[in-house]
């Protein structure tokens, strides 16, 4: 039975405008929807379905489904109907408490907080086929693609998709941007126009975290693009030596397990699956744009493992490894191309693994609460590759190769979980990651002392400008907490810090400021206190963050006084404290919103604060973000993480006037984080702290 469902808010809306006698369209979707109407939770198993694209593998899909445990099963799709239900529902014979199939076929819908918590809720999802270009349009950088991913990632629920659906799986995907492409054209020209590859900005499969997906494997035949988007991920798309590939036969069925294990289903063995890898010994010759594609070194090619599908997927591949099968339908080969001619053989033997070590032994000594000292056994390693992040991001700090067995952190967070991976550099090849995690010490929230000044009524901070940070606070008594208002800074850039005075007679006013650069929660290390004068008028002093500084959210301390002040602590006689957050980053940040506002510099972009506001705040699963729009826009919202690094991003279409959107906390750990609302005139930026 097909349904329209408007949301509360759309509701509120049609009812509040015809009350006023305004036409106002209401957001709405169309769902599909057999069983129950009651949510259920079950418990899952995680896995993957890639599905060639004909969808006639009854077990796959028992095998998928079985892992839902009996819950509630989301089909999402941007065409077509509900073809999938009753398919799902009542014909495989899995038990499943109900099956919805959600039309998501414009931006605007991928945002309606209704369907992301449908999604979410989900004990497994299925994306149907179409075309993977209207998914990456229309989901991509929404609450749909941080709800997918959160069924990956933190519910492990299964996950899987048909044709466009399977396509856009991998952490690589062929995107369909401009058009499809052929074999053909593409190893004609490994640059051709129809050659778009997506890196790691969308779906996230830890398992599938170097691999690019394809369909319809034998109509037409696409072994020859897919090993030419391979030849592009190893030379300029970031994969290098661990590109690999998966390419499924419209009859058949790649199911990846919890444990990375892959089965291949297909109604008959005449369809197959292929599994490409790259062999160290074996790069591709000639990856050169408007030229031929050559890969062949001596007939080594690219490395396949091409297995059959049965019905019940008794030849498996494990993907943790890209070596061992088990089964007798796996067949080793290689792939050559000369000159733009493909030519496959089989007949091979398994790759021998790489010979380059991976670096073992891994220690972490010397911890503080900003710094660390990490160290490993020597290789025979020409050099290492160092790389960091905190446990809860998303992205990594590479450090130049290095020939030494041990490297320093420093500018880390204090009380922060971190990862680090450390990979042997040889003349064969890359090795695997050596891992090993830490934490910093200290408590994950930073304490300051207190400072106040006991009577306020003849001197205060009258207004405080800082980038921008523009607040006319007046007299607070003595103190006022404003670190929910924060601004962007650079580091060695500078900016210009306005201090206006309040004061009810003529006084000897006495200013100090002082920042956090190292965010110990002290304010007495070298360096930190970047301001003082004896002055009653308006100043604006220039501050400049050193190189040294973390990155992330730290405080400034803006302190007014009769006569002196002698410490960033305690209490003084008269005068007044008031504390203010500052996002330090690296690097300049070039905001999306047509690329022309530099969130972190001074030049000439016009910007005027407005007043946002996020609730609830602490946030669980989902948070409200309300700020007011002078024009219909589109506007981007970023989300960092208290180290300056971007953790979400998303864009929304916001009309004349006042705006609310919802959004979910998918991929979000507990703490704190900086929310940005980028305008085509203005950044604004206030805390986000979740509390799971």
């Amino acid at each position: 039975m097909k349904k329209k469902y408007f949301t509360k808010k759309g509701w509120f809306r049609v009812l509040f405008v015809f009350c006023l006698g305004i036409s106002v369209q209401a957001q709405t979707y169309t769902s599909w929807k057999v069983g129950s109407t009651t949510d259920k939770v079950t418990t899952t198993t995680g896995g993957v379905l890639l599905d060639g694209g004909k969808e006639s593998n009854d077990n796959a899909f028992r095998w998928f489904l079985g892992k839902a445990g009996g819950g509630d099963v989301v089909v999402i799709r941007a065409s077509g109907a509900n073809g999938h239900n009753d398919y799902f529902y009542s014909q495989l014979g899995v038990t499943l408490n109900s099956v919805e199939t959600i039309l998501i076929d414009t931006r605007a819908k991928a945002s309606i907080a209704e369907i992301a918590t449908k999604i979410r809720n989900a004990e497994a999802l299925f994306i149907a086929g179409g075309n993977q270009y209207d998914y990456i349009s229309y989901w991509k950088d929404t609450p749909v693609e941080d709800a997918i991913n959160y069924l990956i990632n933190t519910k492990k629920v299964p996950v899987g998709g048909s044709s466009a659906g399977c396509a856009i799986q991998g952490k690589y995907y062929f995107t369909a941007a401009t058009t499809s492409v052929l074999s053909a054209d593409a190893l004609a020209n490994p640059y051709n126009s129809g050659v778009t590859i997506g890196v790691n900005d969308f779906i996230s499969h830890p398992i599938l975290n170097n691999v690019i997906t394809d369909t319809h494997y034998d109509n037409p035949d696409r072994r020859g693009r897919q090993t030419t988007f391979l030849a592009r991920m190893w030379k300029d798309q970031g994969a290098g030596l661990n590109a690999k590939g998966i390419g499924i036969y419209e009859n058949a069925a790649v199911c990846i397990d919890q444990n990375g294990i892959a089965k291949i289903f297909a109604p008959a063995t005449t369809n197959f699956a292929y599994f490409y890898q790259i062999e160290s010994n074996s790069t591709p010759e000639t990856v050169t744009s408007g030229s031929p594609l050559t890969w062949n070194n001596s007939g080594k090619g690219v490395k396949i493992v091409k297995i059959a599908g049965d019905p019940t997927g008794t030849t498996s591949f494990d993907l943790n490894n890209w070596i061992t099968t088990s089964g007798s339908n796996a067949a080793w080969g290689n792939i050559k191309v000369i000159n733009g001619t493909l030519t496959e053989t089989l007949g091979g033997t398994p790759p021998s693994g790489n010979s380059c070590a991976t670096p073992s032994g891994i220690t972490t000594s010397a911890i503080t609460n900003i710094s660390a000292t990490v160290s490993w056994t020597a290789t025979a390693a020409t050099n290492y590759t160092v790389r960091y992040k905190t446990a809860a991001a998303s992205t990594w700090t590479t450090l130049s190769n290095t020939t030494a067995t041990s490297v320093s952190l420093t500018g880390l967070a204090l009380g922060t979980a971190y990862n680090v991976e450390i990979v042997g550099n040889c003349t064969s090849g890359a090795s695997t990651s050596g891992t090993s995690t830490f934490t910093t010490t200290g408590g994950s929230t930073v304490s300051y002392c207190t400072s106040k000044g006991n009577s306020s009524s003849s001197e205060w901070i009258k207004k405080v400008v800082f980038g921008t940070i523009n607040n006319l606070s007046n007299d607070n008594g003595g103190y006022a907490d404003f670190t929910t208002q924060s601004t962007a800074i650079t580091k060695g850039v500078s900016k210009t810090l306005t201090l206006t005075p309040g004061y009810s007679a003529t006084r000897s006013l006495y200013w100090k400021v002082y920042i956090d650069y190292n965010n110990n929660g002290l304010f007495t290390d070298s360096g930190e206190e970047v301001y003082s004068i004896f002055s009653s008028a308006t100043l604006s002093p220039s501050i400049t963050v050193p190189t040294t500084a973390v990155t992330g959210s730290i405080r400034m301390r803006i302190i007014v006084s009769y006569n002196s002040i002698n410490s960033p602590c305690g209490t003084y006689n008269y005068g007044e404290t008031e504390d203010y957050t500052l996002n330090i980053s690296s690097t300049a940040k070039m905001a999306s919103q047509a690329g022309k506002i530099l969130a972190d510099s001074n030049d000439g972009v016009k910007k005027l604060p407005a007043k946002i506001e996020i609730y609830p705040n602490p946030a669980r699963e989902d948070f409200n973000i309300s700020f007011s729009s002078e024009v219909n826009e589109k506007v981007t919202v970023k989300v960092y993480n208290i180290q300056g690094r971007e953790e979400k991003s998303f864009v929304i279409d916001a009309t004349a006037g006042e705006n609310r959107f919802r959004n979910n906390t998918a991929g979000l750990s507990n703490g704190q984080y900086v929310v940005k609302v980028i305008k085509s005139n203005e950044i604004s930026t206030t805390k986000l702290i979740i509390v799971n």
